[in-house]
């Protein structure tokens, strides 16, 4: 085929929403797939929070003072913004699968170290690694909604991903709260080696290969690292069924090669911060993400003084924080699907099942961004709660339903636009999401460094009343996408076109000069 008649990206649109399924995975098999990422997204937060009611332990026997502790939650979160950008955009190249178990092969060996460790430059330098090797897990798994799902009903199965996600949160710090009190804080980290190696084999055995510029719509056969068990054994259901007709097999299964192996360019992921659209959800997705980590890093010195509780205590003070979350996740996602439906009726876009939809004239930022806006309320309401429960000391009640709002409205905020950015970046969906990671890490790094100061400085009700006040102001970029989104998001791919019409054109030019 020459470059003049390479398919555009319109011309593929066309062809999902006129031609075969959207994938050939059964309702059964993406419930497995969204089950086995969602677990694995645990290792995320769960190497991020478990460790939390130990922090106060952990000042005490390195010697160093509790900010200094709060630092490699810092390394932390900088090291999580950076690797995805890395792993994630090699998921898009070269399968989901070798990433996912690279990220478990470094996360165990980390935790491996981390148990071991004595002194505080070692913790540091391993937090480091055991973020690379768990980082990616949340911007793959969020690929993987996007190879198995279409838009319509994107929404449920990525609140059903995102389960793991928020998950952690809420019982990280609990199970790490009781793993520190009764079997010392190293049992922390030999816990999570050993979660991540149960982790390993499951994906490596049962997890079958999605990416879609390997195995298009789940009908291209894998082959090496990236098959599994499961593929194997849906290839034979496929030979011996007839619901794959031969023009999906000429369409979608033509490129049967295995796939060469890329090196990873993290470049694309700083591609997607210099997309107007793209970058203002970026930042607002960071910076109300942020709210919630600095709340969830201040817990245990705040809560320590306040109600001066102990690891296992401070350690279930995080279940309501992340009660809200997952509350959010499992509810919310219907009600965004709900919304594309309705918005689907009044732009007479059809709804065809299995069939990717042609978001090109239809206003996608609208239909997701309606639903953010409560959550953002919802959320910031919940920081000024907070804030003031713990100044004023009330009772400890009051300020575990401040953390139940927060973790409903943030996560809310939080899901939807991760969602859009998919929606977005069709493409490469694990370099979008990695690029939601690099701006929320990193922006989450600088708050919870920045939050005991100032709650030193400014009280905590002060503290958590200023970063309120700068999401109310934040809201406005919500409404400013909402309104423009479509505009920028049809300008940007008018000019593509015109840009593969003219390579096109030279290309053909050239071609006829050679006759």
């Amino acid at each position: 085929m020459s470059a003049s008649q390479a398919p555009t990206s319109d011309d593929e649109l066309q062809r999902q929403v006129s031609g075969p399924p959207y994938t050939v995975f059964t309702r059964g098999e993406r419930i497995w797939i969204t089950f086995l990422v969602s677990v694995s997204a645990l290792i995320s937060p769960f190497g991020a929070t478990t460790f939390y009611p130990a922090l106060n332990v952990l000042s005490d026997v390195l010697n160093v003072s509790p900010t200094m502790t709060n630092i490699s939650i810092t390394t932390y979160m900088i090291a999580q913004a950076i690797a995805p950008a890395i792993i994630g955009g090699m998921s898009d190249t070269s399968g989901r699968r070798l990433s996912f178990i690279v990220c478990f092969v470094i996360y165990i060996v980390a935790a491996i170290g981390l148990a071991l460790q004595t002194n505080y430059v070692a913790l540091l330098l391993l937090r480091i690694l055991q973020a690379f090797g768990c980082s990616a897990a949340i911007s793959l798994t969020m690929a993987v909604v996007a190879d198995i799902a279409t838009s319509a009903e994107r929404g449920k199965y990525m609140g059903y991903a995102t389960c793991g996600i928020l998950f952690g949160p809420a019982f990280g710090p609990t199970i790490g709260g009781l793993l520190a009190q009764y079997l010392g804080w190293r049992s922390i980290f030999w816990f999570l080696a050993i979660f991540s190696g149960v982790l390993l084999v499951l994906f490596v055995f049962l997890f079958p290969e999605t990416c879609r510029a390997v195995v298009g719509n789940g009908s291209i056969p894998a082959r090496g690292v990236n098959r599994s068990l499961l593929s194997y054994i849906q290839e034979r259901k496929q030979r011996k069924s007839h619901t794959v007709t031969v023009q999906d097999q000429e369409e979608d299964t033509a490129p049967a090669e295995k796939p060469k192996f890329k090196l990873p360019n993290p470049l694309k992921t700083l591609r997607i911060l210099g997309e107007k659209e793209s970058c203002i959800i970026l930042l607002y997705n960071g910076l109300f993400f942020t709210g919630m980590m600095t709340v969830a890093s201040s817990i245990p010195f705040l809560f320590g003084e306040a109600y001066q509780l102990n690891e296992i205590k401070i350690g279930l003070c995080y279940i309501a924080l992340g009660t809200g979350s997952l509350v959010s996740t499992l509810s919310t996602g219907h009600l965004v699907d709900w919304n594309f439906r309705r918005h689907a009726a009044l732009n007479n876009l059809t709804i065809t099942q299995g069939k990717q939809q042609d978001l090109r004239n239809f206003p996608i930022e609208k239909v997701r961004l309606q639903i953010v806006a409560p959550g953002h309320v919802i959320g910031t309401c919940g920081l000024i709660m907070f804030g003031w429960c713990i100044n004023y000391r009330v009772h400890l009640a009051a300020a575990e339903v401040a953390l139940f709002v927060i973790g409903f409205g943030v996560s809310t905020a939080f899901n939807i636009t991760n969602t859009l950015l998919l929606d977005l970046h069709k493409h490469q969906p694990a370099t979008a999401t990695a690029a939601v990671n690099f701006v929320r890490c990193l922006l989450s790094a600088g708050g919870s460094v920045a939050i005991i100061p100032m709650c030193n400085t400014m009280t905590p009700g002060w503290a958590f009343t200023f970063i309120a006040l700068v999401y109310v102001v934040l809201i406005g970029a919500v409404f400013w996408v909402m309104k423009c989104g479509m505009g920028w998001r049809q300008a940007v791919e008018r000019k593509k076109s015109e840009e593969r019409a003219l390579t096109n054109a030279t290309t053909e030019t050239g071609i006829t000069a050679g006759k």
